[in-house]
């Protein structure tokens, strides 16, 4: 989220994000005592009107009388799913880590963590920062012609990503049988939802398969990759900053990870609203060729990427394909959509 705790961040943009206003804090509250000795020191009986976002167990806290606003994540502390408690718990490291690269200033910035507290299943407080999505600008693109301003932004995350997974690349290699366990998981959870029959089943287990042999090969050096390279976890601030939040699933493995997500989330964004994905093609070529423009061999390293994206981006088309809240047709066009995905990218 962003931090206008910051004069860095007020610049007059908006946050796209929905929120319901659920009254002030209450002082017996343990976390009001939290905010206030951990992260408002400087002002004295503080007020916190509180609001939560449409994402589950993420809350925002005004400062009445300074106005700045901070974000608690929180997790369950009986979750009869303890690797998703563990992972939400994990993203205050992960945000002290990434900022120790050099992510701590701007144009290429990840929030900063400002308090955590286990024992109220309080992950972190982070910044609130202000700026406009990435989503907002695939918005603007698709019914306001602002296709400029969104090639722009996706060059601006392009270097962003780019920085990442250089400043941390590591010289162990890619676990591929990690990525393809993943995979797995995708797989059973659309099988049981069925999305995919059983005959489909079986020939995305075998389509997985060839590209694991074809990963394997390649042996690509691991890095740190953001994890959720979604468009509302992108954030932009003025002319080329970029910001990026909830890191909870960042991990090393292969960079592919991230870009293979940001070419399936453009390609769904564009399919889901206009019901046609062509359009989103030029968007995804040029976010690679950003992305590759910062190698020493641009063009080997395009050769590369784009020969290894149709696995992940199709594991991205599977991964949005779960989520109920979509149309149940929309869901089955787009598992037709990364199946035919991984078909085609093996004759490249």
């Amino acid at each position: 989220m962003t931090n206008c705790m910051s004069p860095l961040f007020r610049r007059g943009t908006i946050v796209h994000m929905q929120k319901e206003y659920l009254g002030r804090l209450d002082y017996r509250d343990p976390l009001y005592e939290i905010l206030l000795e951990r992260v408002f020191t400087d002002v004295a009986h503080p007020c916190f009107h509180v609001n939560k976002f449409s994402r589950g167990g993420v809350y925002q806290y005004v400062e009445e009388n300074s106005q700045r606003a901070i974000v608690g994540k929180f997790f369950r502390l009986n979750d009869r799913k303890p690797e998703r408690a563990l992972r939400i718990q994990g993203e205050f490291e992960k945000l002290q880590r990434i900022r120790s690269f050099g992510f701590n200033a701007l144009p290429h910035y990840v929030v900063q963590p400002l308090a955590r507290e286990d024992s109220i299943g309080l992950a972190v407080v982070e910044e609130y920062v202000c700026g406009r999505d990435l989503d907002y600008y695939l918005v603007q693109a698709i019914y306001c012609n602002g296709g400029e301003a969104l090639m722009t932004r996706l060059a601006q995350l392009a270097g962003f990503l780019h920085e990442l997974h250089e400043r941390t690349c590591s010289q162990r290699q890619v676990a591929v049988e990690s990525v393809c366990g993943y995979f797995g998981k995708l797989v059973e959870k659309l099988h049981t939802q069925t999305l995919l029959d059983n005959e489909h089943r079986l020939e995305a287990y075998r389509l997985m398969d060839c590209w694991l042999h074809r990963l394997a090969l390649e042996q690509q050096q691991s890095v740190l990759v953001h994890g959720d390279a979604t468009p509302t976890n992108f954030f932009f601030a003025g002319d080329r900053d970029v910001i990026a939040i909830d890191l909870e699933r960042m991990r090393d493995t292969d960079r592919m990870v991230d870009i293979g997500m940001v070419c399936g989330e453009l390609k769904h964004a564009f399919l889901w609203r206009t019901g046609c994905g062509f359009p989103a093609e030029p968007f995804i070529r040029h976010f690679l060729k950003k992305y590759c423009s910062r190698f020493p061999d641009r063009k080997e390293a395009f050769r590369i990427i784009t020969r290894r994206n149709p696995f992940f981006m199709a594991m991205t088309e599977f991964r949005i394909g779960r989520n109920r809240y979509l149309d149940w047709n929309y869901r089955k066009r787009l598992v037709f959509e990364a199946m035919e995905c991984l078909r085609w990218g093996l004759r490249m």
